[in-house]
């Protein structure tokens, strides 16, 4: 039987995917609420967990309305330094599942992006802007695939192992709502569309934008591995990712494609310890 403590992780899973269902603030906030709640309860967090939420919330709330461009700045910075830190689980208050070995489910780094869909983001609705969208998105991510798996092989970064994943559901449910939409959310929809507001509608906007929130995103991911090697993948994957969610101009597009990469990994490929 699920107890309260894993029950908040899949609580705060369906604030997010109650985004796409109905986006109100009364359901979304509904989740976040009881998440929080049963976390607090069973010690995921603490006390101070309050204020890294509470400030991503209101910057990005604050993001919704039209400000000067070094307001802008400041604020951007401010959530890249909080989100680094939930990232990289430098700020206290929160107790991240820990299931077995490596694998842990993680309460702090979702909020890097969950305020960002909830107040910034266009989300797709009907379902002809999904069949529209997946139309781009799927070949791209198929070819997206191809070149990470050619490059990766042949270099001796990843192996075959062909597996079936301790706790599989929990593994990939997890990767999807946890890591995949909160990254995308936060790199694609944020960073890289506040650097593409700054450089402008042109080549230079574009490539300026995927590049930059690539850079960031691989940075992010520092701590993830000592691999240089690895690192140079996941700046490839930061550019594939930022490249979807540009020309589909929606973040769902890149979602689907991280989702896709990640789970690859998880059933048909290993990772080199270094």
């Amino acid at each position: 039987m699920m107890d309260l403590c894993h029950l908040s992780f899949y609580i705060l899973m369906m604030a997010f995917l109650s985004l796409w269902i109905h986006r109100s603030a009364w359901l979304w906030g509904a989740f976040l609420v009881i998440s929080y709640i049963l976390a607090f309860h069973t010690g995921v967090v603490q006390p101070f967990s309050i204020i890294p939420i509470g400030l991503l919330f209101f910057i990005f709330l604050v993001f919704k309305k039209p400000l000067q461009p070094m307001t802008r700045f400041l604020l951007a910075l401010i959530a890249i330094i909080i989100s680094a830190g939930l990232n990289f689980h430098w700020i206290p208050g929160f107790q991240n599942w820990h299931i077995s070995g490596n694998l842990w489910v993680n309460y702090d780094k979702p909020f890097m992006g969950l305020f960002v869909l909830a107040f910034l983001l266009p989300l797709l609705r009907s379902p002809i802007e999904w069949y529209k969208v997946a139309l781009k998105a799927i070949p791209l991510t198929m070819v997206s695939v191809f070149i990470l798996a050619f490059l990766a092989l042949p270099s001796g970064t990843v192996d075959w192992h062909l597996k079936i994943p301790s706790h599989f559901f929990v593994r990939i449910v997890s990767n999807l709502f946890l890591v995949c939409i909160p990254e995308e959310a936060f790199f694609r929809g944020f960073i890289q569309q506040e650097i593409f507001k700054s450089l402008g509608p042109s080549l230079k906007g574009h490539i300026g934008a995927v590049i930059g929130a690539s850079l960031l995103f691989t940075l992010f991911h520092v701590g993830w591995t000592a691999s240089a090697a690895i690192l140079g993948f996941v700046f490839l994957a930061g550019i594939l990712y930022g490249a979807i969610c540009q020309y589909t101009k929606a973040v769902e597009g890149s979602i689907f494609c991280h989702f896709c990469v990640n789970l690859l990994h998880m059933t048909f490929f290993t990772y080199h310890p270094e």
